[in-house]
């Protein structure tokens, strides 16, 4: 499948409609010198991220009503894949897990969290180095030990969120699920296509940033 296909799918698998949740941060909008307002989210896109993506000061919770799903996978693909360079990453089962992440907790969150099981400089962005640390740590494990791993980071994360938010939780069993859901095992991963999981071992074009 390729990266709008699994957007989709994780859209359809795991994030509802419209949500007016208050206790979820991500559905008030935040805009410099006003209070902010409930706007809500939709399929898991929040006012601000969907303000970016238009490239408009503000959002209204009419406009959040609206969206489409077809918008909200172009959201994904442009802001959470090519945007944040994981296109840099061979496409495979745990590249996808960490654009999911990044579609919860922000791409520069997840990167620095991939970072640091990877052992790279957590900084928050895809560079080379990354790349490099990202080719070595999945030859050194495997792809399926190497989505292990990151599910333990994922799940970690949340609790830790929990911890500082005790608010949040109520939503520890659906991010349990969401991660447990891209591990190897599951029907999500047979599924996959067969292929080289270095397919960009040598790293050409790396070098762009």
């Amino acid at each position: 499948m390729d990266v709008a296909q699994f957007i989709e799918g994780f859209i359809t698998d795991h994030e509802g409609g419209l949500s007016v949740d208050t206790d979820d941060t991500g559905n008030w909008f935040h805009e410099k010198g006003r209070s902010p307002i409930l706007v809500g989210s939709k399929y898991g896109v929040t006012g601000a991220t969907l303000a970016a993506f238009r490239k408009v000061p503000r959002v209204t919770a009419i406009d959040m009503a609206l969206l489409k799903k077809a918008e909200a996978v172009r959201i994904g693909v442009h802001l959470y894949y090519e945007q944040p360079d994981f296109d840099l990453l061979p496409w495979n089962q745990l590249t996808a897990s960490l654009v999911d992440m990044g579609w919860g907790a922000g791409p520069g969150q997840a990167t620095r969290l991939f970072q640091r099981m990877i052992g790279a400089n957590d900084d928050g962005r895809m560079g080379p180095r990354t790349v490099a640390a990202f080719h070595q740590f999945v030859k050194a494990h495997g792809l399926m030990d190497a989505a292990v791993r990151w599910g333990e980071a994922r799940a970690a994360f949340y609790e830790r969120i929990i911890a500082v938010r005790p608010t949040n939780a109520k939503y520890r069993n659906g991010w349990r699920n969401r991660t447990a859901s891209f591990l190897p095992g599951m029907d999500w991963w047979d599924k996959w296509p067969s292929s080289d999981p270095f397919p960009n071992l040598e790293m050409p074009g790396v070098s762009r940033k």
